[in-house]
Formats: structure tokens, sequence, C-alpha cells
């Protein structure tokens, strides 16, 4: 019984115990509170910062999309009224089913009779004034009327006699011929190269035909017009041939083709658009 007893008030002791923890006093309780109203405060405050950076991001990017579209209407109204002002003031200058001249080309055609253009790259002929050179031929004094041209943009001026017409211009390439096609002229800008190339890859390209007779290379006479140059001939049926020179860091290359019987014309014409080369 007194075992009983003991035991009885061992669990009561557990009991009381137990009571007075699960009893929270008023300072506990309020310090619980306090932390969890703090605890909810603070991610209170987390939420509205994420909140209100996301509604900033969005606000930042409708006031640049709105300013874009007031910037592209300004430039478009810009543009518009600018073309409208110049069309108005090209018509008022313009007599009622005039075309519209542009002043530029019309200085270009008094300053030339002629410019051909080659598409495929920047380089353009342009045909100015004739004139009447003298030349010895066979001995003799021969008036020939002679045209003068000019390759832009390397600034290469020369002349060439008025029986000989531009017929063809492909890349750097100005062919000239008459009315015969045995005659036939090429003028030729070979870019970034020197004089030493130039004539070695002149001279594999006519090396791949056959000849009866092939000349030494020459140098040019500097004297003709202060360029350093090299002249080479190849054949005597039909007479072929070039001649190179190196202008700056490009070359220009000149090649010929005549009939022998036309010798004694072609080598003075030769020697007059030699000395007529000029680098401007």
């Amino acid at each position: 019984m007194k075992n009983k007893s003991k035991d009885n008030s061992y669990l009561d002791e557990q009991l009381k115990q137990l009571d007075t923890d699960i009893i929270w006093d008023e300072k506990r309780k309020t310090k619980l509170h306090n932390k969890i109203l703090f605890t909810m405060e603070n991610d209170r405050s987390k939420n509205k910062s994420k909140l209100f950076a996301g509604f900033k991001y969005a606000l930042n990017i409708g006031v640049l999309l709105i300013l874009m579209f007031f910037g592209y209407n300004f430039i478009s109204n810009s543009i518009t009224q600018q073309s409208g002002k110049d069309l108005t003031s090209n018509e008022s200058n313009q007599p009622n089913g005039t075309p519209i001249i542009d002043d530029k080309n019309d200085e270009n055609q008094v300053n030339s009779e002629e410019v051909v253009e080659n598409p495929e790259t920047n380089m353009e002929v342009q045909t100015g004034s004739s004139e009447t050179v003298i030349r010895i031929v066979e001995g003799s004094d021969l008036e020939v009327k002679v045209l003068n041209y000019q390759i832009e943009p390397y600034g290469i001026a020369y002349q060439l006699d008025e029986v000989f017409t531009v017929t063809e211009m492909s890349n750097n390439l100005i062919t000239y011929s008459t009315q015969y096609d045995d005659y036939k002229i090429t003028l030729e800008m070979i870019e970034h190269t020197n004089l030493e190339k130039t004539v070695r890859n002149l001279q594999e390209k006519f090396e791949t035909e056959s000849y009866d007779e092939i000349f030494e290379l020459e140098s040019t006479p500097v004297e003709e017009n202060g360029l350093q140059g090299n002249i080479q001939f190849y054949g005597d049926n039909p007479v072929k041939g070039f001649i190179a020179y190196e202008i700056g860091e490009h070359a220009l290359a000149i090649t010929f083709q005549y009939p022998v019987e036309g010798a004694d014309a072609m080598y003075p014409l030769l020697e007059t658009l030699r000395k007529s080369i000029k680098v401007q």
C-alpha cells in the first residue's frame, strides 16, 4: 500500500510539472506574439518590394515603348515633310512638262563628250576633246586626229586615234578596235601589283600561243612619259605584244594586235600613245 502511494505521488508531481510547462506565462506569450508579428511583417515587406520592383520594371518598359513610338512618328513626319518641300521646290523651278535636269550631269557633259562607266567596278573612261597631232609615218609628216581619254579614279590620261573606239569594258579592261577586227588595243588597270609581276603574267599569257618569232623584252624610254615600263613584240602575222607601266601601287597593261601590213602605221601610233600617257 505504501509503494502504491509513492507511485501516485510521483505521478502527481510529473503531471503538475507538465501542467506548468504547458501553461505559458504572459511574458513568454508576448515574446512569441511579437516574434510572429515581426516575421509576418518582414515577409510582407519583402513581397511588397518584389511587387514594387516588378511594377517599376513594367513601368520603365512602357515609358520606353511610348518614347520610341513618338520618336518614330516624329522622324517619319520630318522625312515626309522634307521630301514634299524638295519636290515642291524642284517643280516650282521647272516649266510644266519639262523634265528635271541635274546640274552636275550638265557639267560633266560640258567637260567630257562621253563617260563610259563599268558597273562591275568603280572605273570609268571619260572621253574628252579631239585634237590634231603630227606623226611621222614612213618618213613623212602626217596629220592625225586623236581623242583625249582619262581613266578614273586612277587619274590616267592618254590619247588614241579617232579610228579606234571603245567596243567593250569588262572589269578594269577597256577594249578599242577599228572597223577592221584585226586591229585591236586594250588598256587594263591591275591593282596592287608591280611591274615585274605584271610583265611575268603577260609573258605567260602570250606564250600560251605559238609564234614564228618572239622579240626581246625591252624597257620603254623614261623620257617618253616619266614612267618605268617594258614592251615586247610577238610574231609577225598578226603582230601582237604588250606595254606595261608601274603606276604607284598599280600597273597599266596595254596589249595590241595588228596585221603585219599595218606595221608602218601602228608602230608610230603606239609610240604616240606611250608619249601621251600622263598620271594626274
